[in-house]
């Protein structure tokens, strides 16, 4: 008995730190779950969650909505509750990574790496939001967890198993392509070590049973992306941010259409830049100095053909059809790549001293990006808070205070949160490039002609498409007084003013 009581300990004790991990996993991933609907989310649960297979615009990639239908079938609704799924996928991605860790280097390794993933200020996001991108995250693991094994043992049942996660995952976003195609290299690049045919064999047939779906994406998706420019000499430092500490860190105004980086950003937050640039510096020197030791032609392999590889060929596309391509989201599943990149980096610096004070200022940098995305979302926030606002306008509209939105221009949030401030919102046109703003003053006195005080709600996203010229608010100002400004984020700000009595 005392033999037994001894192995179950031991037994016990094995799962302590990587089921420790995934608490901790989990606290950094609760607070904010309920945090207001933003972004795309609105198309996740007010369109593509009806309907067990949906019909929308997002056929081509159902997987998820499909669970988010079953999800709310089961009775979840509301931030939290329908966030809970993302966050599932969050926090059981770090048992994944503890399980890639070990067949890369062991328990030191598997717990470096999957700490790595838990603090992810970018993946902690992600696991929040309510689209499919933590599924994408924790398929990438699952599919590298799946190489790894038939690698080593060459069993029919990874392959199997890869075989479906990958399927899976095409179905879920078809950028994920580029992250087979990855796999592909690799398997040739290790083909000495890995049963290669095979495996490549499999990922054909996944390609052969994704073939009809690209039927979906030319019929739901006729203008995708259209409105989605890109800056590309933004583009990969957007990326390598996302993928490092997030955007959080940094004070980062609102960007214009195509979400360029101008020198003026990065001389206001050089502070935080150059304590990045020393670390992740010193990560890629340590992890370039790790594939270079005997017997680590693999790192290296990985590296080019799950990283290099997918990077090169979404920026080629991006920039042959001058799209934002290159999204971090979209490349989601590029993250446990760079943080495997990160967990050699820090092997590679070899001298223990170098390696605590590099992990003590990751540290404070990721804690420091943190405490801005719970703390500080007014200044340091990217999520669009449209829940207070909408609760502000609903307190404070009536038959003499007026909200002036865009005509022909959906709200989707506003009408979710306060859909009984409907009447008191007053439809302008948009401006157009031929408008001035003086001309535009004259229209807006009639419409406003009833209006004692007027709101207008200022969102970035339609700013810089409609009137990115500020023609409203310029036109606004001049037909009014007492300016107010409330602002939620930068993204999101609400203007209020008194309309003068002559107006």
């Amino acid at each position: 008995m005392i033999i037994l009581r001894h192995l179950w300990s031991m037994k016990n004790r094995s799962y302590l730190v990587p089921v420790s991990v995934m608490s901790l996993a989990l606290l950094l991933r609760l607070p904010g779950l309920g945090y207001s609907f933003c972004g795309d989310e609105w198309w996740s649960f007010l369109r593509d969650s009806d309907y067990f297979l949906t019909t929308s615009g997002d056929r081509y990639r159902p997987v998820f909505f499909t669970l988010l239908f079953l999800w709310r079938t089961l009775g979840f609704d509301g931030e939290i509750g329908l966030r809970m799924l993302p966050l599932i996928f969050g926090v059981l991605s770090v048992p994944l990574a503890w399980t890639v860790g070990l067949r890369m280097g062991g328990r030191g390794f598997a717990l470096g790496f999957s700490l790595l993933l838990a603090t992810s200020p970018f993946h902690i996001e992600l696991s929040q939001e309510l689209r499919m991108y933590s599924l994408i995250a924790f398929l990438s693991l699952a599919q590298l967890a799946c190489y790894l094994h038939y690698r080593e043992h060459g069993r029919f049942l990874a392959l199997v198993l890869g075989f479906f996660v990958a399927l899976i995952a095409m179905f879920t976003h078809p950028f994920y392509a580029l992250y087979l195609l990855g796999f592909g290299l690799l398997a040739l690049l290790d083909r000495r070590t890995v049963r290669y045919k095979p495996f490549l064999v499999s990922l054909f047939i996944v390609g052969l049973l994704y073939l009809p779906n690209i039927g979906n994406i030319f019929y739901f998706q006729p203008g995708a992306y259209k409105e989605f420019v890109v800056h590309l000499p933004s583009a990969l430092p957007k990326l390598a941010t996302a993928f490092s500490v997030g955007f959080n860190l940094f004070n980062i105004p609102e960007l214009s259409l195509g979400r360029g980086l101008g020198w003026q950003i990065v001389w206001q937050n050089w502070y935080y830049l150059v304590p990045c640039l020393l670390v992740f510096g010193l990560l890629v020197i340590g992890a370039i100095r790790w594939m270079t030791f005997p017997g680590h032609g693999l790192t290296l392999a990985m590296t080019v053909s799950l990283l290099v590889l997918p990077v090169i060929l979404v920026f080629v596309l991006a920039w042959i059809a001058q799209k934002n391509f290159s999204h971090h989201k979209y490349l989601i599943f590029l993250l446990p790549q760079v943080l495997l990149l990160f967990a050699w980096g820090f092997q590679g610096l070899r001298l223990r001293s170098l390696q605590i004070a590099t992990g003590l200022l990751y540290s404070f940098l990721i804690g420091l990006a943190l405490f801005h995305f719970y703390a500080d979302p007014v200044h340091f926030g990217r999520r669009t808070n449209w829940r207070d606002a909408a609760m502000y306008l609903k307190e404070h509209l009536d038959k003499e205070v007026s909200l002036v939105l865009f005509e022909d221009t959906s709200y989707n949030y506003l009408n979710y949160y306060s859909y009984g401030t409907r009447p008191f919102w007053i439809r302008v046109k948009v401006p157009t490039d031929s408008d001035r703003v003086t001309g535009y003053a004259s229209y807006l006195r009639g419409k406003l002609a009833h209006t004692h005080v007027v709101y207008y709600l200022r969102e970035d996203d339609k700013q810089n498409t409609l009137d990115p010229k500020d023609v409203i608010p310029k036109a606004l100002r001049m037909i009014s007084t007492d300016e107010q400004f409330i602002p939620y984020n930068r993204r999101l700000q609400l203007y209020k003013w008194n309309l003068a009595k002559d107006h």
